[in-house]
């Protein structure tokens, strides 16, 4: 039963995740391009495996329909009214425990990107180059091993950069929006774990309608800047989820174009429990202590790259809002920066920006909670033997067990990374691009300063796992691996 229920789960996250596809294969259908078949095949693929598990969701559909029409004829007290109300009533225990619910979200940001490589595949990549892409886009990273990407048909284009806006949502957060499962609340939790708002699919769907009022006016700001409306509906999609994968090699971007590609990043990469507060009107949300912190963050660090680097004020801005917002767009050549710049990108790579956004890295929060933690140790030492102190964040208390979590989740993180490092300085590339380039894969950020695509396949295939353990956060990796030897 509970293998049964873990396979039923990830083939509606399939079927879920494949519907936003439908726009590019009807971009290619209309405009009569050869990559129709290959995003039509990937689409069935997705979709076909569902069909029993939505079968019974079809069918109450209809019942309910029947029901509502006999409740308006005859009196609810009628005996085929309890009968349909047996039938039509969901069920309330779920077999899934919160391992399963990890183990399932891991297995499908391993699944999804194998299936959806095939494009690729036919388009003339090798088979490492495609999983790179596919896993790159559906990951948010931004990597890119395409040097041209403008030469691409116009629906691979737009495919690709679909799975970077779907993938910066959370392809969990997108099946919960359109169904209501019985481990919705542990599903979204795992996108989304500080705010205890989030607990069910009703809630994800709202989260979704702000991540597509965004995405409308971030088309809309581009479009005016003076990009084409193809041009401007990919680096919406690309800039909100900040996944980085830019439609063109090369573009003359003028300070205006450059605010307003920053300012999409950033609104990414700002909770959306904060604007799902805002909008029911708490306001004050913009003033907690994980939003103001990334202000001061990008606000110094700015400021720091235009004084000790002399970089330009506005390509320093977009590379530092690409950097902590794991954006991924990016203006110059990266790999003569300025020494300060390159280190001072690779700490906020590492950090992240808010939870609950289309960010990746360790994420802000968990590095307030640190510092609150070492401040309050500190604090420790001039107070009365046996004084309680409790760690709050806006106002809140923060319990113990969060604590550990998001220690321990950091010291996991540090452990990767730098063990990740050594392996890249060990085929030789230097300790600076190391550095940077497991920081940019790892917190899905898409900034480089080596050429990825000169790369060997065992380099890429050794960024493609960490792009993975980066975007999931590392223990659904742990739970996935448990299922699979059977002690989960």
């Amino acid at each position: 039963m509970r293998l049964i229920e873990i396979i039923s789960t990830l083939t509606l996250i399939l079927f879920y995740t494949a519907i936003p596809l439908l726009i590019p294969a009807g971009y290619a259908y209309y405009f009569n391009e050869p990559i129709f078949e290959p995003i039509a095949i990937v689409i069935a693929i997705m979709m076909v495996p569902s069909i029993p598990a939505l079968l019974p969701g079809i069918f109450k559909w209809f019942v309910g329909i029947a029901n509502h029409s006999i409740q308006l004829l005859f009196r609810r007290e009628a005996p085929w009214n309890y009968a349909i109300s047996t039938i039509t009533r969901r069920p309330e225990l779920s077999s899934l425990k919160f391992g399963d619910i990890l183990a399932i979200a891991a297995l499908a940001w391993i699944v999804i990107p194998l299936i959806a490589s095939y494009p690729y595949y036919i388009y003339g990549l090798s088979v490492h180059d495609s999983l790179f892409e596919s896993m790159s886009g559906w990951t948010s990273t931004g990597l890119s091993i395409l040097s041209t990407p403008e030469q691409m048909p116009q629906s691979l284009i737009l495919y690709r950069s679909i799975s970077q806006w779907v993938g910066g949502l959370g392809i969990v957060l997108l099946m919960l929006s359109l169904f209501h499962h019985r481990s919705a609340q542990n599903l979204l939790q795992l996108e989304a774990k500080n705010s205890e708002e989030l607990g069910s699919g009703k809630v994800a769907s709202k989260i979704w309608k702000i991540y597509i009022l965004l995405t409308g006016i971030a088309i809309a700001a581009l479009f005016a800047s003076g990009f084409d409306i193809f041009n401007a509906i990919n680096l919406a999609f690309s800039g909100l989820s900040n996944g980085g994968f830019f439609p063109f090699s090369n573009y003359n971007f003028w300070w205006v174009q450059k605010l307003i590609l920053a300012g999409t990043m950033f609104a990414g990469a700002i909770s959306f429990t904060t604007y799902s507060r805002a909008i029911s009107g708490r306001f004050g949300a913009f003033l907690g202590e994980e939003f103001l912190l990334f202000l001061a963050i990008i606000t110094i660090s700015t400021l720091l790259i235009f004084y000790v680097a002399h970089d330009e004020i506005f390509n320093s801005m977009l590379n530092i809002v690409s950097a902590v917002a794991s954006g991924g767009f990016s203006i110059g050549n990266l790999s003569i920066m300025h020494e300060f710049s390159i280190y001072l990108l690779i700490l906020l790579m590492i950090c992240g920006s808010m939870y609950g956004s289309t960010t990746g890295g360790i994420k802000l929060w968990r590095i307030l909670v640190a510092l609150k933690l070492v401040w309050q140790r500190i604090r420790s030492y001039f107070l009365p033997q046996g004084a309680v102190q409790v760690l709050r964040v806006d106002g809140a208390p923060v319990a113990e067990r969060t604590i550990t979590e998001a220690l321990g989740f950091m010291f996991m993180y540090f452990l990767i990374f730098v063990a990740a490092s050594g392996v890249l300085m060990a085929w030789g590339h230097g300790i600076v691009n190391s550095f940077f380039t497991v920081a940019s894969s790892m917190g899905n950020v898409g900034l480089s300063t080596i050429n990825i695509a000169a790369q060997a396949p065992s380099f890429k295939y050794f960024l493609i796992a960490i792009m993975y353990i980066g975007r999931i956060e590392i223990f659904p990796v742990i739970a996935l691996f448990r299922l699979l030897i059977g002690k989960g």
